[in-house]
């Protein structure tokens, strides 16, 4: 028996019929009186006795009762006892990420988190220059790219993030949509700039269209965004930040090979904080349920 099957019979031995058992657990009459036929095969003895009136324990039912209602008050005991810790949860969690993961995927799951924990204070820190997190600037990271090399941090790998040619639907009214890797030269390029230059998927946006004319240049994908919404030319978004924008339009069929490696890495020597465990713990829970967005399905 398992504690599905002790409830059903503690709900009905409190209630001594069925459908006042029913109501209690959420279920249908008939729900009761089936499972209640199962156990009782199951454990090969009656546990109750039908009567006019309802339902009577038998002495092994009574046994079993009894034994149903210590465990209830032990699931009841250590709900309180989790509770209680999750509400006593305190400290600051310093998480460092780009701008772009910051304000597309770490941002809407800051207030679930913190209605969960209130007392975990969260600093996001978002800027080009990589912390060190084992040197203590921050506790949490989440990153795009590479695994982590490094002693003192302890990384997780997310799922992959898929990256694609993105145009506004003004540009491709007025311009078209390359539809290929091969239509690219024809198109105006928004290039990227310093440390954003260096990134694989920009660089084989360039590599595809050597020849192109690059009018703008940017820094910030968050600024990518709005050059693109103003229609200055074609250039790489992550899926997850270009599918979410209505003016812009995803260009070519899915390339594997523009996937991004995702990590969730944390400082090892506060890895098992409650605090800081608790929200790193809470991010890869949400990242893993943004799957089907971050890798555009």
């Amino acid at each position: 028996m398992d504690w599905d099957d002790l409830r059903i019979v503690l709900a009905v031995a409190r209630s001594g019929a069925a459908l006042s058992a029913a109501r209690a657990l959420g279920v249908n009459q008939t729900t009761v009186i089936r499972r209640i036929s199962q156990i009782e095969c199951a454990v090969g003895a009656q546990l109750f006795e039908r009567q006019r009136t309802g339902y009577r324990l038998t002495e092994l039912g009574a046994r079993v009762a009894e034994t149903a209602e210590r465990m209830e008050r032990e699931v009841q005991a250590l709900t309180s006892l989790l509770e209680a810790q999750h509400r006593a949860l305190s400290g600051v969690v310093r998480l460092t990420t780009s701008e772009i993961l910051a304000n597309y995927l770490v941002a809407p799951c800051l207030l679930q988190f913190q209605k969960r924990h209130p007392g975990v204070l969260i600093e996001l820190i978002t800027q080009d220059r990589r912390l060190d997190l084992a040197r203590g600037e921050a506790e949490v990271a989440l990153r795009a790219g590479s695994r982590p090399e490094g002693a003192g941090v302890v990384a997780r790998r997310m799922c992959d993030a898929a990256w694609n040619v993105y145009c506004s639907r003004a540009y491709a009214e007025e311009h078209g949509a390359p539809r290929r890797r091969e239509d690219l030269p024809g198109h105006s390029i928004i290039g990227m700039e310093g440390l954003m230059a260096n990134v694989p998927q920009p660089m084989w946006l360039q590599a595809s269209a050597p020849d192109a004319v690059i009018r703008f240049r940017s820094n910030s994908l968050t600024n990518l965004v709005s050059n693109l919404r103003a229609g200055l030319g074609v250039a790489m978004l992550p899926c997850f930040v270009g599918d979410g924008e209505p003016d812009l339009l995803r260009c070519l069929p899915r390339i594997a090979e523009l996937d991004s490696e995702l990590w969730l890495i944390v400082r090892e020597d506060m890895r098992n904080a409650p605090h800081v465990r608790a929200f790193a713990d809470f991010l890869a829970e949400y990242i893993h349920g943004e799957r089907p967005r971050l890798q555009a399905r």
